[in-house]
């Protein structure tokens, strides 16, 4: 169920972050800024939860996958930041949403595994 979660919210996260970055209107980038800090929050929470659960058979692939998923944070708010206050770094966007992938593959391997 735990790993339900983290794949719920990890395809969530890829929708509304790339909705949010795309977005034309301030409204719907905050919006989509709020829907990604809490579907954030829940992914963070569970993975904390399953780092703690499996901690003697695959503590450092959650914990490496944790740290991944701190940093994708940082890069997502720094992200959505720039697209408030300017229109956004094409760059920025790429690196968040290759990051999203790769957070993504990493639930989907965490599922199947």
């Amino acid at each position: 169920m735990l790993n339900l979660l983290i794949l719920f919210a990890s395809i969530i996260l890829l929708i509304a972050s790339t909705t949010g970055l795309h977005a034309k209107m301030e409204k719907h980038v905050n919006t989509c800024l709020i829907i990604t800090r809490c579907f954030f929050f829940i992914l963070l929470t569970c993975q904390i939860i399953q780092l703690f659960l499996t901690w003697k058979t695959r503590l450092l692939t959650n914990l490496i996958w944790l740290i991944f998923s701190i940093m994708l944070f940082a890069f997502t708010a720094n992200a959505f930041r720039e697209k408030i206050v300017t229109f956004g770094n094409p760059r920025h966007l790429r690196l968040v949403f290759g990051g999203m992938i790769i957070n993504l593959c990493l639930s989907l391997i965490t599922l199947l595994f």
